[in-house]
């Protein structure tokens, strides 16, 4: 344990909600190696930085890569609730997110990730990322709300997206983005 001391600097005030409008996904079985859950030894015991995140990179398959999702600016939202009874306790993720108006591709986009186990990267408006995936435990589309065409001019004509994982910690991830995509 340590000290969580009040933020020191004007930086550590700043705190942005949302999530960036363009977030990363693949999937869960195009991957060759996951990172792994934070863990320390006897003589080197964790600190609380290195609890709250993973260890390592998201890495493809050869022939493989993940790719970009741009969204609706201001709609999307990660979430991560504690869940489970004494002693089977986890963290639910949701990530939900709409896409305005409706087309072939994003219905597509649909159609191709029902039932499929998938992974996302999401990074918030502060910089932080977060992984929805791992070795064992894949992210998944769920019902959400359903598509819309609108009924007035100044209704949204959009597509709203949800995706849940269950993993055994609430963790952010610091790991690769860019060679992911390649």
């Amino acid at each position: 344990m340590a000290d969580i001391d009040s933020g020191v600097s004007c930086a550590d005030y700043d705190n942005l909600a949302g999530v960036v409008d363009e977030i990363i996904y693949g999937y869960w079985d195009d991957v060759s190696s996951w990172p792994s859950l934070p863990e320390g030894t006897e003589n080197s015991p964790l600190t609380l930085a290195n609890a709250g995140k993973w260890s390592g990179d998201v890495v493809m398959k050869n022939g493989c890569r993940a790719y970009k999702l741009k969204f609706t600016d201001g709609t999307g939202v990660l979430t991560m609730t504690d869940q489970g009874e004494r002693g089977g306790e986890s963290v639910l993720y949701q990530l939900d997110l709409v896409r305005s108006k409706t087309s072939d591709v994003v219905l597509g986009f649909m159609n191709a990730t029902r039932g499929r186990d998938l992974f996302f990267i999401v990074t918030d408006k502060n910089g932080v990322s977060y992984l929805m995936g791992d070795r064992l435990n894949a992210a998944k589309r769920v019902a959400g709300d359903a598509v819309t065409t609108g009924t007035a001019s100044t209704d949204r004509n959009g597509v709203p997206l949800r995706f849940t994982y269950e993993c055994a910690r609430s963790l952010v991830y610091e790991g690769d983005k860019t060679a992911v995509l390649a």
